[in-house]
């Protein structure tokens, strides 16, 4: 029970009147006893109920999870963070299993919602969606996370002091992960189990607006963790367009005796730009690698 009361447990809300009392609840009978419930701006009582049960609320300042994240994280002093949905679909219960890890010497967990989900906890479209971007995420950076999209963590906060966030919205899961494995946190994903909604929780995230955002999260941020993915799109769809560009101006020339200078021009363009940012994007991953382990040297020398 050490770890509990050395740990913040942070919950960001909007509108939760009707799961808020037992999740903070759970946590008290849980052996957690610090609670720090971030507002969005609710109002239908959730900001009174949690309140009442003992547990410190302050407002966010701007607009979106990721905000309220952010700013909540520069307020914890405590050892350790475990941050969780106020919508009730994840279980202070579970909340021993994402903390132990953490007492073990890894900087973060992440809970996994597949290992037991409640039927109905979440849609068709979501649950595809979810499971596009989690192949996605793994195929990009090469590793797997299990449930990227998780809103489960926890955390030392030596952790969250160097992961540089700046999502302001849903988009801020992904950027957790990817902040994570870009600086090497060892992270732990735990089975949890995750429930459909109850009472009149109603779900914030839209599929399609939000889905979007999180897969521009994903993208925007291989710039500096995976350059080659991230120039690489754009040098392979520049050299297939200018090869398929040459190879008409050379069938042109070879069959029918037509020369296309206008398009041989282009076409040359599209083969140079292509080759020059795939060559900007290896020479990136070199950059970087020289920078992970120049950091990994100077870790060891302190």
């Amino acid at each position: 029970m050490e770890i509990q009361r050395s740990t913040c447990v942070l919950i960001p809300t909007l509108n939760e009147v009707g799961t808020i009392e037992m999740v903070i609840e759970g946590f008290y009978q849980n052996g957690f006893e610090e609670i720090l419930v971030i507002d969005g701006g609710s109002t239908d009582g959730t900001v009174e109920i949690a309140k009442k049960k003992g547990a410190k609320v302050v407002f966010q300042k701007t607009e979106g999870k990721g905000n309220a994240v952010r700013e909540a994280f520069k307020m914890i002093d405590s050892k350790f963070i475990l941050m969780i949905d106020g919508d009730g679909t994840y279980l202070p219960e579970d909340g021993g299993a994402m903390m132990a890890p953490l007492q073990m010497g890894h900087g973060h967990t992440v809970g996994h919602r597949f290992s037991d989900m409640e039927p109905g906890a979440m849609t068709k479209m979501n649950r595809v969606g979810n499971g596009l971007i989690n192949i996605l995420f793994s195929r990009v950076y090469g590793e797997e996370r299990g449930d990227v999209l998780s809103g489960y963590h926890g955390f030392r906060k030596d952790v969250v002091d160097q992961l540089f966030l700046t999502s302001s919205g849903f988009g801020i899961e992904m950027e957790i992960a990817i902040r994570c494995l870009s600086n090497r946190v060892s992270t732990v994903v735990v089975p949890i189990k995750y429930r459909a909604r109850t009472g009149t929780s109603a779900a914030k995230l839209n599929p399609i607006r939000d889905g979007l955002v999180i897969i521009k999260t994903l993208y925007s941020l291989a710039q500096t963790s995976r350059p080659m993915f991230y120039f690489g799109i754009f040098g392979m769809i520049s050299l297939i367009v200018g090869g398929l560009l040459s190879v008409y101006v050379g069938i042109e020339w070879l069959y029918y005796s037509e020369v296309h200078q206008i398009v041989a021009i282009i076409s040359f363009f599209f083969l140079l730009f292509g080759a020059q940012i795939m060559a900007l994007g290896i020479l990136s991953e070199i950059v970087l690698e020289l920078h992970q382990k120049r950091i990994e040297w100077i870790g060891e020398k302190i």
